[in-house]
């Protein structure tokens, strides 16, 4: 097996890894809440933990599906909605109904056909910043943007910050893509500075941001990077 192929089949275990760990991490939060309060609403409407579930469900069943397309050669299936708040709706409404085990049941379904498509994928798509950005979007990074208030709630935080862990870990064992790690330490500076770990969320943009134009160009006014705003010129190296 070359260097090349080397990188790619450990790039594809750590995905995996990382999508077994964040199905692991949900039941732990979501399973420690009472089960009357899984419905609950948070104010103004805010969706429940049952809605965060279906939702973080829902778009793994989207990237499965889109996987498996391209893996067939088939045309990428639509989204539902023509932009991502309609199509969030959509998902919503449609397992608005459900009860918590079939959530429950589904987020299993899912995250297993998840890591199938990941585990069937050719070398090129895993190389590809066009499939390997929404596999991380749809994956932990997903996560560990729903998966906070949840854990903070029930005492489990530590559970959040082992999964953003292991995705940095994943990151700086070196099989990534360039440009495809400059994005993943992007969002994770963004997880890090909105818990207030802003130490870590510097030194991830001290990778990310000198390697992509586009970044550099969003950070400035990246509202989860606010409390390193004035801080941005020196971490991009100017």
């Amino acid at each position: 097996m070359t260097d090349e192929a080397d990188a790619v089949s450990e790039l594809r275990s750590g995905l995996i890894e990382a999508l077994r760990m964040c199905r692991a991490i949900e039941r732990e939060i979501f399973g420690a809440l009472e089960p009357n309060d899984r419905d609950t609403t948070g104010p103004d409407g805010a969706w429940s933990a049952k809605d965060n579930l279906a939702h973080l469900s829902a778009w793994r069943h989207r990237q499965a599906t889109k996987m498996a397309a391209i893996r067939a050669g088939d045309p990428e299936p639509g989204l539902p909605g023509t932009t991502i708040d309609e199509t969030n709706a959509v998902f919503h409404a449609e397992r608005a109904g459900w009860t918590w085990d079939r959530v429950e049941a589904d987020a299993d379904a899912t995250a297993e056909a998840f890591i199938a498509e990941i585990a069937a994928a050719s070398d090129d798509a895993l190389g590809d910043q066009t499939v390997l950005g929404p596999i991380m979007g749809d994956g932990p990074e997903h996560d560990l943007g729903h998966l906070p208030a949840f854990a903070a709630g029930v005492g489990m935080s530590d559970r959040v910050l082992r999964l953003a862990d292991l995705t940095q870990a994943m990151l700086d064992r070196g099989e990534w893509p360039a440009r495809s790690a400059a994005f993943a330490r992007y969002n994770l500076a963004c997880f890090h500075a909105l818990g207030g770990r802003l130490d870590t969320a510097r030194a991830l943009l001290r990778l990310a941001l000198p390697e992509d134009e586009g970044l550099r160009t969003l950070a400035p006014t990246d509202d989860d990077l606010l409390a390193l705003r004035t801080e941005i010129p020196s971490l991009i190296g100017e």
